[in-house]
């Protein structure tokens, strides 16, 4: 009777939080197994093939070390580089208009680049800008009245005549000409490739100012921008064309040889994804269904030389892939995000490719399926979305990464999925997070891409499907970094909304440590002479990272003959032990068999080990406390011996018995370690550390509606707290019924066990 109530109940639990969550997203899959496109599924030789060139075919390779070393040597100081000055916090960018010239034969630009700022401040005096030293300012000028300037380690500081105050909004025009610089790898570049002249830009993340002056940073992207240039006409005998960000609104010709075209993209753009060629093309156009009879222009640019036929060039993957990607990434993402202007690509000089908005530039020899998905997913990573500061590159190469494995999945299935994922799996990787931008690789393959990937795979793992899917949505679409840019901690911002508690536990350790866990486990158990059937089982993980703790929720299965037993557990220590029941004695376990989670894992024999939680239950001031430390396996009697750290004033500690007791006289959280040795010969031993706080007065958990009883009325108050945003329970922890420190869905499945089904009383 109480199993059919409780999964009643749950049903209706399931309809009530459907109802309080957020009912605007929606998660729906393709109409079927391979999407709206009958794909071929890549045999598992090719599989192979693609991941041996994996290295040499992948952007991150292109982007590091030699990128890296160039900027190291390059005459600019390095800290001018990659730190904005504190005059760019004092202005916001609104809008860019770039009209400049190109000559193709003396590889020069010339001409003025224009913006609307608004100032943050009053008195705003000044503004800093980012350009190279090797181009030449002629003028600048504040609404149209010429200002002074000083020019010096790729800082153009423009002086005001008078000073601006918080609000004022101003147009500036910076008109320069020269050769636009490429010392450090970025910038525009000029070459050859089968007899046709080619210019280009690729300017990830700091070289916009070799060619263009602005303010080179992430975190202020302007509203639009205009990219307005005027180039020859035809080049060495064949016509020339020039492709950008946006839509093309115009091509003029000027009757002097030279032609204006004119292109805009309407939406926010980091100033690294402006970009542009100018060569002999051809092109490709297709037409994306986004929407019932709603179409997209999808244009592949490309040199005349490398056929969409032959699959030797990236041409025919461009061709053939990219209506499939945008099927499969606006199905887990969200729609595309600049469906109202266009996605295509455009061939240029770089051996990689790179994700300029609405237009990825990519190498005609970058020929892999995966690495159309990868760019189109910048769109919203990177893109839509722009990390800011750079330290958190893997917001951007991570997701991208990731969204290689769901383009998989999405046309071939879970099992190609899986393949590639371990493609990417890095054992003892460093971090995602690039503390030093002046000398870590900011493009580093293991631990900003593929570790930033399996990142956000164990993200989607740990909220669940229906919770991360929505959610990434709003982050990417509808939240208030759509759009602009964000960081670590406005990821976790928004996740958190979904997820029903603060996920900082997760970010803290994946982004900011380095390695994984490694899990080892080890049980026992024993005839069960409570229940008189069955056995009584301890299960032993400890995680033996050299790092700190990952918390994570680990899923577990246990083998007990013709008996298996599927659980999830919520690992917290270094050490923690787990009790259940089998009906018959357990033959193996395994850890995250799906492989949820990166790690390592493996089986080491079962030993003495201290039983008892690392949070012991709290204490509460001038009241008799008494806890009984616990150890598990060995030789009995144990010896408790405290090594570190300090009890509870008013508190003593028997290390015979075990039992912390007294009256606390002190309010604090206190933490110590303990040592518990066995009486075997040799002893066995084990040490943990604990924490036990000394509060003021005790409150019921479980009570989170402060009505003095404990009963459905406090489910459903929990509930909306939790999905929907209601008020939080007072004090705070009284909704923490299972004392995880953390409020969440776990709580409500306590709770209700307790009211209806007898299980345990909320913890004190």
């Amino acid at each position: 009777m109480h199993r059919s109530f409780i999964a009643i109940l749950a049903v209706l639990l399931g309809i009530l939080i459907s109802s309080l969550s957020f009912g605007s997203q929606v998660y729906v899959g393709p109409s079927d197994s391979n999407g709206h496109f009958q794909m071929t599924a890549p045999t598992e030789e090719e599989m192979q093939m693609m991941a041996e060139t994996r290295l040499e075919k992948h952007a991150c390779m292109q982007k590091s070390t030699e990128r890296l070393a160039a900027m190291r040597e390059a005459n600019n100081p390095l800290v001018a580089t990659v730190y904005p000055t504190s005059n760019m916090y004092d202005y916001d960018v609104l809008y860019y208009k770039i009209d400049i010239s190109i000559s193709m034969s003396g590889e020069t630009v010339g001409g003025y680049v224009e913006m609307h700022l608004k100032s943050l401040i009053d008195g705003l005096s000044y503004v800093d800008l980012t350009l190279a030293n090797q181009l030449n300012v002629t003028a600048t000028r504040l609404d149209g009245v010429s200002q002074a300037f000083w020019h010096s380690t790729d800082i153009l500081t423009v002086n005001f005549t008078t000073p601006l105050n918080d609000g004022d909004e101003f147009t500036l025009k910076v008109e320069y000409d020269g050769y636009p610089s490429t010392s450090d790898g970025l910038g525009m570049f000029f070459y050859s490739y089968s007899g046709r002249r080619v210019c280009y830009t690729n300017c990830e993340p700091w070289g916009a100012r070799n060619w263009w002056p602005c303010k080179d940073f992430t975190f202020d992207k302007p509203d639009s921008a205009n990219i307005i240039i005027t180039h020859p006409t035809t080049y060495g005998g064949y016509t020339m064309d020039l492709v950008s960000n946006g839509l093309r609104q115009s091509v003029t010709d000027n009757g002097n040889g030279t032609t204006t075209t004119h292109w805009l993209e309407k939406h926010p753009i980091a100033t690294y994804l402006v970009a542009l060629v100018l060569t002999d093309f051809n092109q490709t156009n297709q037409s994306w269904e986004y929407a019932p009879g709603e179409f997209m222009p999808v244009e592949h640019n490309y040199y005349p030389t490398t056929s969409p036929s032959d699959s030797s060039y990236s041409t025919y993957y461009m061709v053939n892939y990219t209506l499939p990607a945008l099927d499969a990434l606006s199905y887990y993402w969200g729609l595309y995000p600049f469906w109202d202007e266009k996605y295509g690509h455009m061939h240029f000089g770089w051996g990689g490719a790179m994700e300029h908005q609405t237009c990825t530039s990519i190498s005609p020899t970058f020929n892999t399926e995966y690495v159309i998905a990868h760019e189109l997913a910048h769109q919203w990573s990177g893109d839509q979305v722009t990390c800011a500061p750079v330290n958190h590159m893997w917001i951007n190469e991570g997701f991208a990464s990731y969204a290689e494995v769901l383009y998989f999945e999405y046309h071939y299935g879970s099992s190609y999925a899986k393949t590639w994922l371990s493609y990417q799996e890095h054992i003892n990787a460093g971090t995602p997070y690039v503390e030093d931008l002046e000398t870590d690789n900011v493009f580093d393959g293991t631990t900003v891409y593929d570790k930033g990937s399996w990142l956000v795979h164990m993200l989607r793992n740990q909220m669940g499907d229906d919770l991360f899917f929505p959610a990434m949505q709003d982050f990417f679409l509808t939240s208030e970094f759509a759009g602009g840019s964000a960081s670590t901690d406005d990821l976790n911002s928004v996740v958190s909304q979904y997820y029903g508690s603060d996920m900082s536990w997760f970010f803290d350790t994946w982004v900011y440590q380095e390695g994984q866990p490694d899990y080892r486990y080890s049980y026992d158990y024993e005839p069960d002479t409570i229940l008189g059937t069955g056995y009584f089982v301890y299960f032993i993980l400890e995680q033996q990272n050299m790092d700190g703790v990952f918390p994570m929720h680990v899923d577990i299965v246990a083998h007990a003959g013709d008996y298996d037993s599927a659980f999830t557990i919520w690992n917290t220590s270094e050490v923690d032990v787990y009790t259940f029941n089998l009906p018959n004695p357990p033959t193996s376990f395994e850890i995250d068999p799906d492989d949820k989670i990166l790690k390592t894992a493996g089986q080491v024999p079962f030993s003495m080990h201290i039983a008892s939680p690392g949070r012991l239950p709290d204490a509460v001031l001038g009241e008799p406390y008494s806890y009984t430390l616990q150890a598990i396996g060995g030789v009995p009697d144990y010896t408790w011996q405290k090594t570190l750290g300090q009890f509870p004033v008013g508190m003593t500690f028997n290390g015979t018995t075990g039992v912390l007791s007294g009256t606390p006289t002190w309010v604090a959280d206190y933490f110590f370690r303990l040592r518990c040795t066995d009486s075997d010969s040799p002893p066995k031993v084990d040490e943990r550390a604990f924490t036990l706080a000394v509060v003021e007065e005790s409150f019921p958990r479980g009570d989170c509606d402060g009505s003095g009883e404990i009963d459905i009325d406090d489910v459903v108050y929990l509930i909306a707290y939790i999905f929907s945003g209601g008020p939080a329970p007072d004090p705070l922890e009284s909704g923490d019924v299972d004392c995880s420190t953390e409020i969440d869905i776990d709580d409500v499945v306590y709770l209700i066990e307790y009211i209806f089904t007898g299980g345990p009383a909320p913890c004190m």
